[in-house]
C-alpha cells in the first residue's frame, strides 16, 4: 500500500504476532507540496487508530532553526511550523536522536541539517519502550545512516574475524610477515603455533583499528563541524579524506560478500536483492531469542547464557555408565605394510595437501584464524605446522589449550 511520496508497509512480527505499520517518506522540497503531504499522511495514520506505527524517512524539513547550519542558511518557519503540526496532530512522537546531531552533509561538510528521522506512535513506544534512533558516521551518501534500535539485546563483544579485504590495504602483507618472523617462541611446537596464532590475531586488531583512524578523524571533524566553523585546512582535509571513502566502497563490498557465506557468489553481485536476502536469511537463522529446556522455554540472554552453560557442563560431566565391549568381535586386519604406512611421520607436502583441501573461510573457532589466512602465510607458518605435527607424532600428545576442535581442520 503507498501513495504519493509514501510507502506503506504492513506486517507481523513473527516472534511476538504483534501488528505493525511502516511507512517510508521521501518528502517534496515544494512547501505546498509538504503541507498536501502532511495532510494526507495525518488523515491515513488517524483513520488506522490505535496502532503500532512508524512513520520514517527523508521529511526535507527541519524541526527549529537549531536543526540546520551552514551558510547562507533560509530556515522556513511555515515549513516547520506545518511539519510541527503534523506530529502533534498526529500523536507521533519524536524520538531524541544519538550518535550525531545532524543526518544530512553537503559535499562541503559545511551546510548540514537534521531532514531524516523516525516518528513512532505511544503503541509503538509501549510495545518497545527501549527503542532510540541512533545517527552513524556518513559514508558516500550525503545522509547518514540512521538506525532505530527496538530492544537491548547484547551478547557481549563480537569476535574479531580475519577478513578478505584486507589484503588490499598496503603493507598488510608485509606487517603479517614482519609480525610472525620477528615472534621467537620457545616450547614445544604446540605451544609455539598456538601463541604465534593468538598473537598475531591480537596484532591484526590493533593493525585494523589503526587502519580505521581516518574514519575516527572525519568522524571528529564531523562533529567539530557541526559544534562550530571548521579551518580552512581542515575543511580541505575532510573533502580529501571523503573522496576516500569512495575507494573503501570495494572494500566494503568485500566485507559483505565473505559475511556472506556464499561461495558461488561473485563480488560484482554485492547489491543484488538475491545477495542481501540471504544476508538477512543467515542473519535470522542465527538469531537466539528463545530455546526449548526441557519442555520449559526459555528467553533472555542471561538466561539463555546460563541454560548453556548449565548444557554444557553436564555434557561433559564424568558418570559412571556400562559401556560396550568389542571383546570377542572379528574385525578384518590391516595388513604390516597398511598399518606402517598410517603412522608413517607426517610430511610437508602432507600437511599443505590437507590445508589446501579446506575451505579458505572456514575458522576452527568465531574468533579463529581461518584457512585463508593459512594458506597466504603458508611459507612463513609452515616450519611451525610440521614441528607441531612431528613432536604429536612422536609423543602422541597435544599442548594444553590446542584440543581436537583446533587440530581438526587440519586432519581432514
Amino acid at each position: 500500500m503507498s501513495f504519493r511520496h509514501v510507502l506503506i508497509i504492513i506486517g507481523k512480527v513473527i516472534l511476538t504476532g504483534q501488528n505493525l505499520i511502516i511507512a517510508n517518506v521521501y518528502a517534496p522540497c515544494d512547501t505546498s507540496a509538504k503541507q498536501d503531504l502532511w495532510l494526507r499522511l495525518s488523515q491515513f495514520i488517524r483513520n488506522i487508530g490505535d496502532e503500532n506505527v512508524c512513520v520514517c524517512g527523508d521529511f526535507n524539513s527541519v524541526r527549529m532553526e537549531e536543526k540546520m547550519r551552514g551558510r547562507n542558511v533560509n530556515f522556513r518557519h511555515l515549513d516547520a511550523d506545518n511539519f510541527n503540526n503534523f506530529i502533534d496532530g498526529s500523536f507521533l512522537i519524536d524520538l531524541t536522536i544519538c550518535g550525531r546531531l545532524y543526518t544530512w552533509y553537503r559535499g562541503d561538510r559545511i551546510s548540514m541539517s537534521m531532514i531524516d528521522r523516525f516518528l513512532v506512535s505511544a503503541k509503538w513506544c509501549e510495545s518497545w519502550p527501549n527503542c532510540i534512533q541512533v545517527a552513524h558516521q556518513p559514508g558516500l551518501s550525503d545522509h547518514v545512516l540512521l538506525v532505530l534500535y527496538v530492544d537491548e539485546t547484547n551478547w557481549g563483544p563480537r569476535p574479531l574475524r580475519l577478513m578478505k579485504c584486507w589484503s588490499k590495504f598496503d603493507g598488510y602483507a608485509d606487517f603479517v610477515r614482519g609480525k610472525l618472523n620477528s615472534s621467537i617462541l620457545d616450547g614445544w611446537g604446540g605451544h609455539v603455533l598456538k601463541m604465534k596464532l593468538k598473537m598475531i590475531k591480537f596484532c591484526l586488531k590493533e593493525w585494523h583499528q589503526n587502519h580505521q583512524n581516518h574514519q575516527n578523524f572525519i568522524s571528529f571533524l564531523d562533529t567539530k563541524g557541526e559544534e562550530g566553523e571548521l579551518l580552512e585546512e581542515e575543511a580541505k582535509e575532510m573533502r580529501e579524506l571523503s573522496v576516500e571513502l569512495h575507494s573503501m566502497s570495494r572494500v566494503h563490498t568485500s566485507m559483505n560478500w565473505q559475511k556472506s557465506r556464499m561461495n558461488w557468489l561473485r563480488e560484482g553481485d554485492a547489491n543484488s536483492k538475491f545477495f542481501h536476502n540471504m544476508m538477512s536469511k543467515r542473519q535470522r537463522r542465527n538469531s537466539l531469542h528463545v530455546i526449548n529446556v526441557n519442555g520449559a522455554r526459555v528467553e533472555g540472554i542471561q538466561n539463555i547464557m546460563m541454560a548453556v552453560h548449565s548444557h554444557v557442563a553436564n555434557h561433559y560431566r564424568t558418570s559412571d555408565v556400562v559401556r560396550l565391549e568389542v571383546h570377542g568381535l572379528n574385525f578384518r586386519k590391516l595388513s604390516f605394510a597398511q598399518a606402517d604406512h598410517l603412522v608413517r611421520p607426517f610430511s610437508v607436502d602432507e600437511v599443505k595437501q590437507a590445508v589446501w583441501d579446506c575451505d579458505s573461510y572456514k575458522s576452527p573457532r568465531p574468533d579463529g584464524v581461518n584457512i585463508g589466512f593459512i594458506k597466504d602465510f603458508w611459507h612463513e607458518l609452515k616450519d611451525d605446522f610440521l614441528r607441531f605435527f612431528v613432536e604429536f607424532h612422536r609423543n602422541g600428545k597435544l599442548t594444553k589449550g590446542v584440543n581436537s576442535t583446533f587440530t581438526c581442520w587440519v586432519f581432514v
